[in-house]
């Protein structure tokens, strides 16, 4: 598209439409990866993309990514990402290095960053080649500040707006874009509630230069979610969300109200900060909406339709026009 040739976040990532989608677990696949990347947006493979079943050890979880990487480029010849944690700030059972060390075997050159920023681990990823988008769980003007000067080429600014593990912090996105935008030189991305034209050029206009962007994209074709949890968002009345806490108090979920979000609302009142979100599996994947939570933006219900990815990116691109 002629028109985004100056756009930041387009030059940094080699793609044609500044629309990032999120990783979203067990929802992406090499399907959806490719059908936003090939749309001009970057996909993402998150946690567990495209695995047919759980699996337990790290061993297994670098082959079933390897698999996924490598399908992905079967896919498409469009730049992709994939999720990484910081391992010097998370790495159980060595499984955050282990990723990005496949990323450096399979060539993957985008790294999302989610969660507990590390400069340390920042400036080794730049030494290594990697672009970095960086995504702080619980955003300051200050975290924002560190990762910039740690190397990271791009920053998500996250509202409590959005869905998934969503910031502890009462910030809406519309807040925290314009404050990560004006402090920092590097793009801002926003993230939460991105869902149409919209509420990219809201975005747009308190500084964002693209968006990244999750439930749009479970509402899609390409999506993997299962049918029953897709319908179950889109019936899902905004006043009927459960939000509760967890991870021990440092981040919070959005859910359709069902019995793993009642569960953790009540555990949160008897003080247990780090209720059970399920099975997402079982939940999201295979349709048993009893066994996860059914995690989505604040603004979901004004989804009315499940759309190619092509036409999401197109729309979402068009706000930043």
């Amino acid at each position: 598209m002629e028109s985004f040739k100056l756009n930041r976040v387009c030059k940094i990532l080699g793609i044609q439409k500044p629309v990032i989608q999120a990783p979203l677990f067990w929802i992406t696949s090499p399907k959806l990866v490719a059908a936003v990347s090939n749309a001009g947006g970057l996909g993402v493979l998150g946690p567990n993309a495209g695995f047919e079943k759980p699996v337990t050890t790290v061993k297994d979880t670098v082959e079933e990514m390897r698999k996924s990487i490598r399908k992905t480029r079967e896919l498409t010849d469009k730049p992709f990402g994939v999720n990484v944690f910081t391992p010097s700030a998370s790495n159980p059972f060595g499984f955050s290095k282990a990723i990005v060390d496949l990323c450096k075997e399979e060539g993957v050159k985008i790294l999302v960053s989610v969660g507990v920023m590390d400069p340390k681990d920042f400036s080794e990823w730049k030494n290594d080649g990697f672009t970095v988008i960086a995504r702080e769980m619980n955003p300051t003007v200050r975290g924002a500040l560190v990762a910039e000067k740690a190397g990271a080429d791009i920053i998500v600014a996250t509202g409590c707006d959005e869905g998934g593990c969503m910031p502890i912090l009462t910030t809406g996105t519309t807040s925290i874009t314009a404050l990560l935008s004006d402090a920092v030189k590097v793009p801002v991305l926003a993230a939460g509630g991105i869902i149409n034209e919209k509420f990219a050029k809201a975005a747009a206009i308190v500084g964002a230069e693209g968006a990244y962007v999750g439930s749009r994209f479970i509402l899609s074709k390409e999506n993997r979610a299962s049918d029953a949890a897709k319908k179950d968002i889109m019936a899902t009345h905004p006043d009927d969300y459960i939000v509760y806490t967890h991870m021990n108090g440092t981040s919070r979920w959005r859910t359709t109200p069902h019995k793993i979000g009642r569960e953790a609302l009540e555990a949160n009142k008897r003080g247990d900060l780090n209720p059970s979100s399920g099975d997402f599996f079982k939940g999201v994947v295979k349709g048993d909406l009893e066994a996860s939570v059914n995690s989505v933006c604040n603004v979901a219900s004004l989804i009315k339709s499940i759309d190619s990815c092509k036409d999401i990116v197109n729309e979402i691109a068009r706000g930043f026009l």
